[in-house]
């Protein structure tokens, strides 16, 4: 079965590019997301090749598709996603009219996440013809909103719709198949409300002016110690102060201000001790400054989590990665997320794995390798035989 995979990705090299040029000409730009565009494509094929399928909305237009193949267990959950982010400026050519330049596939979302996407497809194919041979299940999730959170999507789909699995590869790490994603810090957005007084600029004493107390805190938060400062997979904990809004004109003491923040904690901490710090900061500025006043509002409080690097899911990854590409990738942690966090809350042992360039994702001119493509899919081709086989 073996050689019948791999010969069959092969013969069907054009069929998997193709699909991938659609789906980059479907425009899911999240926002507004409208992955029902991406998700008609999918269920195209579904059909065509006698696929079981059903599709999920937790609002109009922002649709999941989950295909499967086999009735029983173990089952091997794959979930890439098909919402995309926005273009933005710097395109050589249209970011939704893909073309391919030696051996690459270039459009919005060739690398994140809908060349994983077009390879799982044509790897469901080749399953459901020899589905007599299965013992597993093999599950082909197709989810949305992922850039901005997976409420809609991944979130939903375990939360709501039932989605559980064995075993999951979440492929929307890249690294050219060079790492295995065991564990992900914690990432806590915060939003920070600074309210002063409204006062005429020529009289400042007459306001509370809501950016510099506000520029106090953040001088007093940049100084904040994470509680875990290492972790043997990760890269130091981290903080950004990513936007800053506030003020109507510079003769007017603002009134009001707010800031965005990006903490990014180790396995072992916690959210919680991150905002006891920040409380404690803020007492120390409204103990200062008469007047300052602040509200800090959680946007998303994304949990850490590491599981056992030595696990069943991780080896046979290791072994099917070496015997194709002859070299096996490396264990690590991630300072980004994936939809690894929602499955492993349900006891699902999932990880990260994938194909494309770390350095891709999100850019102008983004394009993933044909070849790259290929061999991912029968590695997770693979992997399949040997989990549900």
């Amino acid at each position: 079965m073996e050689n019948l995979l791999k010969n069959f990705i092969d013969e069907n090299k054009e069929e998997m590019v193709q699909l991938l040029c659609d789906l980059i000409s479907t425009k899911t730009e999240n926002p507004p997301g409208d992955e029902i565009l991406a998700v008609d494509i999918v269920k195209n094929y579904f059909e065509k090749y006698g696929i079981v399928y059903e599709i999920f909305e937790k609002e109009e237009n922002r649709s999941n598709i989950i295909g499967c193949i086999g009735t029983g267990k173990p089952e091997l959950l794959v979930v890439c996603h098909l919402d995309v982010v926005p273009a933005g400026s710097g395109w050589d050519r249209d970011p939704f009219n893909a073309y391919i330049l030696n051996e690459r596939v270039y459009g919005r979302g060739a690398t994140d996440n809908k060349g994983q996407m077009a390879t799982m497809m044509v790897l469901a194919k080749f399953l459901k013809q020899n589905e007599f041979l299965l013992k597993g299940k093999f599950i082909l999730a197709g989810a949305a909103d992922e850039e901005l959170g997976s409420v809609l999507g991944a979130e939903y789909l375990v939360n709501e719709c039932g989605l559980c699995a064995d075993y999951a590869i979440i492929p929307d790490v890249a690294h050219n198949m060079g790492l295995i994603d065991v564990s992900e810090k914690g990432a806590l957005f915060l939003n920070i409300v600074s309210y002063g007084k409204q006062a005429h600029g020529s009289t400042p004493e007459l306001g509370i002016n809501a950016i510099w107390n506000l520029i106090e805190l953040l001088e007093k938060i940049k100084t904040i110690e994470f509680s875990r400062q290492q972790h043997p997979l990760h890269t130091p904990p981290t903080f950004n102060l990513g936007r800053i809004n506030g003020g109507a004109a510079n003769n007017i003491v603002p009134g009001k201000c707010s800031a965005d923040l990006d903490f990014r904690y180790l396995p072992g901490d916690s959210s919680n001790n991150i905002l006891k710090k920040i409380d404690n900061c803020i007492m120390e500025v409204q103990n200062s400054i008469k007047g300052a006043k602040f509200e800090v509002n959680i946007l998303s409080d994304l949990l850490p989590f590491e599981i056992d690097a030595g696990n069943e899911l991780v080896n046979v990854i290791l072994e099917r990665t070496k015997s194709i590409l002859n070299r096996s990738p490396k264990v690590s942690g991630m300072s980004g997320t994936t939809v690894n966090k929602q499955l492993i809350s349900k006891g699902i042992i999932s990880v990260g794995f994938g194909p494309g360039d770390s350095d891709q994702a999100h850019i102008a001119n983004e394009s993933i390798d044909i070849k790259e493509l290929i061999d991912f899919a029968k590695i997770i081709g693979l992997i399949s035989i040997d989990l549900i086989t």
